[in-house]
């Protein structure tokens, strides 16, 4: 431990940053098809932190995908982008229940694999860094 007085120019880089340096297991949950508001503005925040995420390689341990965010795998904005999210991640859990209430065909293959929400809900209680994208 170190008992020297803090200076106010030392920072404290933020969780994820330190995370990524230090070569944590980065695991993400995707609860919606956009980020923050329902508009074409949330669509491209969306967008943007799936490409920032596929950029994360080693450090992504696994992709969640629940509620709307199961349209991203029909959707062609986001059907590049979330395919090569969910194929660089070492394990990835798409939510049975929710293609069901989406009425989107899609099963499980390689690293994929669709689940119960009771198998999802043990993934995110399991998960050490969750960074969950809503």
């Amino acid at each position: 431990m170190n008992n020297r007085e803090k200076s106010s120019l030392e920072l404290t880089p933020a969780p994820e940053m330190t995370l990524i340096d230090e070569g944590g297991d980065l695991s993400v949950l995707i609860k919606h098809d956009y980020y923050s508001s329902d508009t074409e503005q949330g669509r491209l925040l969306l967008g943007s932190f799936i490409d920032a995420l596929t950029d994360c390689g080693d450090t992504l341990l696994k992709v969640i995908l629940v509620d709307s965010a199961v349209n991203l795998l029909q959707d062609p904005y986001f059907s590049s982008g979330i395919g090569k999210l969910l194929s660089i991640s070492r394990y990835s859990y798409i939510c049975e229940e929710s293609l069901a209430a989406y009425d989107i065909d899609y099963s499980s293959h390689d690293n994929i694999l669709v689940c119960s929400a009771s198998d999802i809900s043990l993934q995110i209680i399991q998960a050490v860094h969750l960074l969950t994208l809503e």
